[in-house]
Formats: C-alpha cells, structure tokens, sequence
C-alpha cells in the first residue's frame, strides 16, 4: 500500500482577460506538502463555463517528491460569461485540494484605475486652464 501525502495547489494570472474573446495563460503551482512522493497528480481547472475553452483540459504530474514544486500552464480563450475559477489537484496517493480562486474579470479595478487617472488629468487641465485664465 503506497503511503498519504498532501499537496497545495496556487493559481495565478496577470494577462488582461476581461472581455469576450481574450486568451489568457494561467500558471498552477503544485507543491507536494507531505512525506511520501505523490504519484500521478491531475491539476485541472474547476468552473468554467460552457463557452470558455482550456487547453490543455488537464495536466498530469507522473511524480512529485517531497518538497518539490511544479508549474503547469493552461491557455483559456473566455467566452460571455463571468466566472470564479479555481484548480484541483490530485494524486494517486493523495486527496483532492482546490486553489484559490480567480474572479475573472479582473476588469473592474483596471476600469476603476482608468477612470480614476483620467479624472485627475481632467482635474489638473481644468486648474492648469484657470490660472492661465488669471
């Protein structure tokens, strides 16, 4: 019988990915936590919607020692939908951990941050105006 181990799985993306249509990378992080070396661990992307497409739909890590971290990648176009994704990973020998989860989109803040510059250029070419005004 093959000895328990755990693993941690992380998610990360930094690509624009808020509008219909856009490809992005995303990186999962799987580390083996525990004592013995995990076999055959499966990272797949959890909660996508129906028109999203992963490629590749999932990635396999035959062996994963103690300590060791390893990173896969998986192309997502996104569709319409909004969507909170998260990873799984999975070994042979090891029970089922979810990441953290990504909100995608991720437009919002980058829309926030947009108007916010914008404002404060209109701010100062309306102060800039005044004094020439004086």
């Amino acid at each position: 019988a093959l000895d328990e181990t755990d693993l941690f799985v992380t998610l990360d993306s930094s690509w624009e990915h808020a509008n219909e249509g856009d490809t992005f990378a995303i990186r999962a992080d799987v580390k083996n936590i525990g004592e013995q070396t995990a076999l055959i661990t499966w990272i797949r992307l959890e909660n996508i919607p129906d028109d999203w497409n992963v490629q590749p739909p999932q990635h396999l890590i035959l062996i994963l020692q103690p300590g060791e971290t390893q990173s896969c990648f998986f192309v997502v176009e996104r569709g319409a939908t909004d969507a909170t994704i998260y990873a799984t990973a999975q070994a042979y020998n090891a029970p089922v951990v979810q990441s953290n989860r990504i909100a995608i989109p991720v437009n919002v803040w980058i829309v926030a941050g947009l108007s916010l510059v914008c404002g404060v250029v209109a701010y100062r070419e309306v102060k800039t105006r005044k004094k020439q005004k004086k």
